[in-house]
């Protein structure tokens, strides 16, 4: 084979060289390669995992925030109803004042008008009596005799009687 140009030696040591390179490349190369990309794909695959972990999360988190919103919802439901009822109470309680006012005002009207009244009825009567004095002063200025005195009499025993 020396005819066609190959050196046995040189192959037989290129083989060897190859062999070599590649036991080096595989050792050196290869291998750290490979862990390299394993560890990338744990790295990927760790990511990929919290990532679905935080999708799960982030959709607890959305269903919690949604009763949340939708409790205090109810509760100013709740306030807005006890705030409804409260103004109402109120109102009645104004109502109720309002005619506890009226009634007292009505009484102390009443009692005054009883008052004015009886004044009045004082101031009449007082009236009457200055009337009498005077009627019994012209009376008495005329001329007393037994018998005008007896009409006199019996004219105011019917008008008391």
């Amino acid at each position: 084979m020396e005819g066609l140009g190959i050196n046995w030696y040189l192959l037989i040591a290129e083989i060897v060289n190859f062999f070599i390179l590649l036991l080096l490349l595989k050792k050196f190369l290869y291998k750290p390669v490979l862990g390299m990309l394993e560890e990338r794909r744990a790295r990927i695959e760790e990511g990929i995992k919290k990532s679905e972990e935080a999708e799960t999360s982030l959709q607890k988190i959305r269903v919690l925030g949604d009763e949340i919103r939708e409790k205090g919802e109810q509760k100013a439901k709740d306030i807005m109803v006890k705030a409804e009822k409260r103004s109402q109470e109120k109102a009645k309680m104004i109502l109720s004042g309002a005619e506890e006012e009226k009634a007292r005002i009505m009484a102390a009207a009443k009692v005054a008008a009883e008052q004015e009244k009886a004044a009045a009825r004082e101031q009449q009567g007082k009236e009457a009596i200055d009337l009498a004095f005077i009627l019994a002063e012209k009376v008495l200025k005329e001329e007393i005799n037994k018998e005008k005195d007896k009409k006199i009499i019996e004219k105011l025993a019917k008008e008391l009687g």
